[in-house]
């Protein structure tokens, strides 16, 4: 169906609005200890392998190990929580998607959140952009969102549709693409991209979003 790019981005424990405990005002050299990047997804989706090549490329230009940690579930949350209540001294990042500052704001807000990322975490750096693409079981008779819209509109179905959790980028897109097309699905949050892969190849959601990588296996066979 249709792309867009999404955006990853590296983010760091912080205490207040500063990055407390930066190694340059301690005038020690950094980094002196292993790095870890906090992934809040699974392992083999866009977001943990995006992070394992961030962390190889880091490991070689700052020569000092750089390790990648799995935490997952909450739509991101447990990872984001455990980055922010980590030492605030640079040495555990978290790796996420762009949609993650809005969604943990507007939690922070409902009093939903355990960290405020306005004040525990503090933004560090653009990693990539990728495109990323809704998919759908072939059992859906919709060559594009338009087609689906349509679909939905004039045929009682029954459709869902997955993300990557609360707040993931298909969850904001998929509510944003309701509203828009005035149509019914229901969400379905899996704790990762493959979870959510297995179950759109089974036909048991309809349909899907992952980045186009991660796609491109399952749309070329067919």
């Amino acid at each position: 169906m249709t792309t867009q790019r999404r955006q990853f981005s590296l983010s760091l424990a912080a205490a207040g609005t500063a990055l407390l405990g930066f190694p340059a005002a301690k005038s020690q050299a950094f980094p002196s200890k292993p790095i870890k990047i906090i992934v809040p997804f699974p392992v083999g989706g866009t977001t943990d392998i995006v992070a394992r090549l961030v962390a190889q490329r880091m490991s070689q230009s700052m020569g000092q190990a750089v390790t990648v940690e799995n935490k997952a579930g909450a739509g991101g949350a447990i990872g984001a929580d455990a980055v922010a209540k980590a030492a605030p001294d640079g040495y555990t990042m978290l790796m996420h998607n762009l949609t993650f500052p809005m969604t943990s704001v507007a939690q922070t807000l409902a009093g939903r959140s355990p960290f405020n990322v306005d004040t525990d975490l503090i933004g560090v750096s653009i990693s990539v952009f990728v495109p990323f693409m809704w998919t759908a079981h072939p059992s859906v008779q919709a060559r594009d969102l338009r087609e689906l819209a349509q679909l939905l509109r004039t045929q009682k179905l029954d459709y869902n549709y997955g993300s990557t959790g609360p707040g993931s980028a298909m969850h904001v897109q998929g509510e944003a693409f309701k509203k828009e097309a005035q149509v019914a699905m229901q969400h379905v949050p899996f704790r990762g991209a493959a979870p959510l892969k297995l179950e759109l190849l089974a036909g048991r959601i309809q349909v899907g979003g992952d980045q186009l990588s991660t796609s491109m296996a399952e749309i070329k066979a067919g």
